[in-house]
């Protein structure tokens, strides 16, 4: 055999072993889970943007807690102001013991 031949044989077992290996690819059966869709989260920040409306929540979350408003906020920027809303917002949100009281029990138990 010639040396061209060879690389003829060779380059045309390459070529059908690919179209092979595409071909079992292309009908083997997808086995991963189904991509499922959770619910669009909204676009927009659930935080007050403007000065008025972040005094006007904060003062919400303070009365929740049976407070009132520091002597002097009124000098506060609006991002001490947005901090301390935030800040009183995680202290009044509920502690997992309060939505389920077994929640912090083992599995093992």
């Amino acid at each position: 055999m010639t040396r061209r031949r060879v690389w003829a044989i060779a380059v045309a077992a390459f070529v059908a072993g690919g179209a092979l290996a595409f071909a079992v690819v292309a009908v083997q059966e997808d086995e991963t889970p189904p991509v499922t869709v959770g619910a669009a989260q909204p676009t927009a920040s659930q935080v007050p943007t403007t000065r008025a409306e972040l005094v006007e929540a904060w003062t919400a979350e303070l009365e929740q807690a049976g407070k009132e408003l520091p002597e002097g906020w009124e000098v506060l920027t609006t991002d001490e102001i947005r901090g301390r809303y935030l800040h009183q917002r995680m202290v009044n949100a509920p502690k997992a013991e309060d939505i389920d009281p077994d929640m912090g029990r083992r599995a093992d138990e």
